[in-house]
C-alpha cells in the first residue's frame, strides 16, 4: 500500500497569514489540510532544542517522526490536494528544502509574504499576548543576534524572518510550481485570491470560503485570565470542556473562542522612529523580492 503524504507545503512566512490559509484551504471539499496545522516536521530533523522562554511548550507539539508524520494524513486518500502548513520552513530554507526533497519529493509550494515591517512588530505583540515577551520591542530588536545565536525560537528573530528574497529565490529555483501570495491580497479580497490560490492547485474555483474570522491574531490581551482561559489548557477550561461538547459542535466552539480572543486583544502601537529605521533596513531587500515576483512592493515602503 502506498503511503499518503502531501503535495502541498504552505512553508510560511511566519505571522503572514499562514494559520488564515491553511483554515480557508480546509474549507474546500477537495482539499485535506492536516488536522495539526504546525507539524514542524520538516524542520524537526534538523533543529537542536530551542531555548527561548515558552520554546519548550511550543516544541511539545512538534511532529518528529516521520511515522506520526504519516498519520497526518491517514485519512486524506481520495483528496486531490493534501496538504499542510508550518510556517519555519521558509526561514530555514537551506536545511528544509534538503529535507522536502528527500521525503515528499517536488510538492507544490505556497509561500505567504507581507509588509516586513508589520509582520517583525507582529510576531513582536505575538510573544507579549503569550507572556514570552518582557521587553520593549527596540530592546528585543536589541538583544535579536544574541538571541538566534542562543537558539530561540524564530517567532523572536524579528528582523532575520523578515527578510525575504533569499527563500523566495531558494524556493522558486527547487520547486516547479511555486505560488507567493501577498497577505495583503489575502486580507483585503480572500475570495479572489482564494480562486486564485484553488486555481494554481487545480481543484473547483468558484468555492466560497468563509472568511470572516481571524486566526492567531496578535496584540496585548486585555485580560490575560481569559487568554489562557481560551487558549492555554486552563483548569477550568478543561472541566468545562465535557459540558460544553454536549450543546456545541467543534467548529462553533472554534468560532466562539477566536472570536471573543480577538475582541480580548490591544493592537499595540510601533514608535514611529523605530518603523522608519526597519523601513531603511528592509528596503534593500524588499527591492530584491519585487525583481523575483516581477511584482510593485512599493506600498511595504510606504505605508
Amino acid at each position: 500500500m502506498n503511503t499518503i503524504l502531501p503535495n502541498l507545503i504552505i512553508v510560511g512566512a511566519a505571522k503572514c497569514g499562514t494559520s488564515s490559509l491553511h483554515n480557508y484551504l480546509e474549507q474546500h471539499p477537495q482539499v485535506f489540510m492536516s488536522k495539526v496545522k504546525e507539524p514542524r516536521f520538516i524542520s524537526s530533523q534538523f533543529m537542536p532544542p530551542l531555548q527561548g522562554p515558552g520554546d519548550h511548550k511550543v516544541e511539545k507539539w512538534y511532529v518528529k517522526k516521520f511515522s506520526d508524520y504519516k498519520k497526518l494524513f491517514e485519512n486524506s486518500d481520495g483528496y486531490p490536494v493534501r496538504g499542510e502548513s508550518s510556517a519555519d520552513t521558509f526561514y530555514f530554507y537551506e536545511k528544509s528544502i534538503p529535507v522536502i526533497k528527500q521525503y515528499l519529493g517536488d510538492p507544490k509550494i505556497i509561500i505567504l509574504l507581507r509588509n516586513p515591517v508589520k509582520r517583525s512588530f507582529s510576531a513582536y505583540q505575538h510573544l507579549v499576548r503569550d507572556q514570552r515577551e518582557n521587553l520593549t520591542f527596540e530592546e528585543g530588536l536589541a538583544h535579536e543576534d544574541e538571541r538566534i545565536k542562543n537558539n530561540w525560537e524564530l517567532i523572536y528573530h524579528y528582523k532575520a524572518v523578515s527578510l525575504y528574497a533569499a527563500g523566495v529565490k531558494a524556493f522558486l529555483e527547487n520547486f516547479k510550481n511555486v505560488k507567493v501570495v501577498l497577505t495583503e491580497e489575502l486580507e483585503k479580497n480572500p475570495q479572489q485570491t482564494m480562486a486564485d490560490i484553488f486555481n494554481f492547485l487545480n481543484i473547483e474555483t468558484s468555492f466560497t470560503i468563509s472568511s470572516e474570522i481571524r486566526y492567531n491574531v496578535s496584540g496585548k490581551p486585555r485580560s490575560q485570565w481569559l487568554h489562557q482561559f481560551l487558549f492555554e489548557g486552563h483548569p477550568l477550561r478543561n472541566l468545562m470542556r465535557p459540558v460544553v461538547r454536549l450543546f456545541l459542535s467543534h467548529e462553533t466552539r472554534k468560532r466562539i473562542s477566536l472570536k471573543v480572543q480577538e475582541k480580548n486583544l490591544v493592537k499595540m502601537k510601533l514608535n514611529s522612529e523605530t518603523r522608519t529605521m526597519l523601513k531603511k533596513y528592509f528596503q534593500t531587500d524588499i527591492e530584491h523580492v519585487q525583481l523575483l515576483l516581477k511584482k510593485d512592493l512599493s506600498h511595504w515602503l510606504n505605508d
